[in-house]
């Protein structure tokens, strides 16, 4: 099945153009979000002011491509074959998975055990 990775391509561009045009400070009321970003920061991970409402909706496209028997890495390898130009290496978006998998989608289990192995 086809990911809707497409989407993520339109949607986040336009989250991080209407963050960027935004002159207030997003302040994020969610813990879940404040504790994702934490976990962004602590794997070294840094990013444009005023995008982490961004970078909040790709870790909740991430969920979606789990619960669609997408594997951790191939969601890894996707993102990052976009971001790769801007230099943001495979580790990194390897540590936005993981950091998204476990705040927004700790209880995810393979629909499909036997693609998940």
């Amino acid at each position: 099945m086809s990911s809707p990775r497409w989407l993520a391509m339109l949607t986040i561009p336009m989250m991080a153009g209407a963050a960027l045009v935004s002159s207030a400070a997003i302040a994020t009321a969610n813990p879940d979000d404040d504790a994702y970003l934490a976990k962004l920061r602590a794997a070294g991970l840094t990013w444009p002011p005023n995008t982490e409402e961004a970078l909040i909706g790709e870790a909740h496209l991430v969920c979606y491509d789990l619960e669609w028997d997408q594997q951790p890495q191939q969601i890894a390898d996707h993102i990052h074959a976009n971001l790769d130009n801007k230099g943001v290496t495979l580790l990194q978006v390897g540590s936005l998975v993981n950091a998204a998998h476990n705040t927004y989608c700790p209880g995810w289990q393979c629909a499909v055990p036997s693609l998940c192995e």
